[in-house]
């Protein structure tokens, strides 16, 4: 199958993209949170002017939807009277993503503030390209999406890493800035005349970086995310990416503020009472799919993604320890990573195809509905007798 290019842009609340269901904008919650306030703001804005659905993302954004071009300058002035949002081009573009349980008084924390901060001093750069903060004693966003990596070495000390080496570089707080705004200037200069590359990893399997940016490895030590009690915390996670602003508005009138992560989990206090539809254990069947916006939110989409994914999960045609990625079409937007199963929308019927991605060659093509849920359980009767 022909990949796709995908349509668009990534875009922010100052740069609104239009979708197949309006106009989206997307909220990059500061240091990955929210204040309860602020999420009841964005709940009230998204069902007076959207369409009441919000998609969680990868790197813990949140999405509105459903907008038109006459209520988004009126969302964006709310959003920024609210401080909900930056009036400041460079911070709102800024892709930032923090481990989950960083805490105030935290380096993490002081290095996120900084990041801000020299923002607007950042050269030019690919929307796509961010940031991961994740310096504690273990790594949470080592599979994350990220360009530069803020990590520790196993002494504690700071460390800058590019995504795609293996090493990195021994920083300090007070020098912190200074080694981010010259790994960046290396990362453009770095670029060849005929081809920009648009992420690091890209651009370090082609050129050498030198070796005062690749002599430290990170810690070694690691640690998943997954919903249930943690830290005590609730992890949990929206089914299929998306959150309704009833939903947000339960769940903000219940605790003091939204930490927004990794896996598309959401984090709250621990006396959150959450309803059955909510994913709060790694066992839910729902947790192990990720689908598109599908029909009608994407153009692109001849399925509707999030429809097909609740049948197969109340089907049980799905296994646990197993990861299934549904698309509407050939780009595979919801996910840069392989998936054990993909299904893939193509001109309103399904293709099949195992430890691929969406615009890999598919096993099987032109599946109706029910004959995908029948193929997607022969599958598991196949792995389940070859054990």
């Amino acid at each position: 199958m022909k990949k796709l290019e995908p349509k668009g842009w990534c875009p922010s609340t100052l740069r609104p993209m239009m979708s197949g269901d309006g106009l989206i904008i997307r909220i990059k919650p500061s240091f990955s949170r929210l204040a309860s306030s602020q999420a009841q703001k964005i709940a009230v804005l998204s069902k007076r002017y959207g369409n009441g659905f919000m998609d969680i993302t990868n790197r813990g954004n949140l999405q509105i939807r459903g907008l038109t071009q006459d209520s988004y300058p009126l969302v964006l002035e709310e959003l920024q009277n609210g401080n909900i949002t930056k009036k400041n081009k460079s911070q709102d573009e800024l892709n930032l993503i923090l481990a989950p349980f960083i805490t105030r008084k935290s380096q993490g924390w002081r290095c996120a503030k900084a990041l801000y901060n020299i923002a607007s001093a950042f050269p030019y750069l690919p929307a796509k390209f961010g940031f991961a903060i994740d310096c504690g004693i273990e790594r949470y966003l080592c599979q994350t999406s990220a360009d530069i990596r803020i990590e520790a070495n196993n002494s504690g000390k700071l460390l800058i890493r590019f995504d795609g080496c293996d090493k990195g570089f021994i920083t300090s707080e007070e020098t912190f800035a200074i080694d981010i705004l010259r790994a960046l200037k290396w990362f453009v200069v770095s670029q060849n005349d005929t081809y920009t590359h648009k992420r690091m990893h890209q651009l370090v399997s082609n050129v050498e970086v030198p070796f005062t940016f690749r002599n430290t490895a990170p810690c070694q030590k690691l640690k998943s995310l997954t919903p249930g009690l943690q830290d005590d915390k609730i992890v949990f996670a929206a089914p299929f990416s998306q959150i309704t602003t009833d939903q947000l508005m339960e769940i903000a009138g219940q605790t003091q503020e939204i930490i927004f992560t990794i896996n598309r989990c959401l984090i709250v206090d621990k006396t959150v009472k959450l309803s059955a539809k909510f994913i709060t254990s790694k066992d839910d069947f729902r947790y192990n799919i990720t689908a598109c916006p599908g029909m009608p939110g994407c153009s692109a989409s001849s399925i509707d993604t999030k429809g097909l994914a609740l049948k197969i999960s109340r089907h049980h045609a799905c296994l646990a320890d197993k990861s299934y990625h549904i698309s509407g079409c050939s780009k595979g937007c919801s996910t840069p990573k392989k998936s054990d199963v993909c299904i893939v929308g193509e001109n309103g019927s399904h293709n099949l195809l195992q430890n691929g991605y969406a615009w890999d060659i598919p096993s099987f093509t032109s599946l109706s509905e029910a004959a995908l849920i029948n193929e997607l359980i022969n599958l598991q009767k196949t792995k389940k007798n070859a054990l």
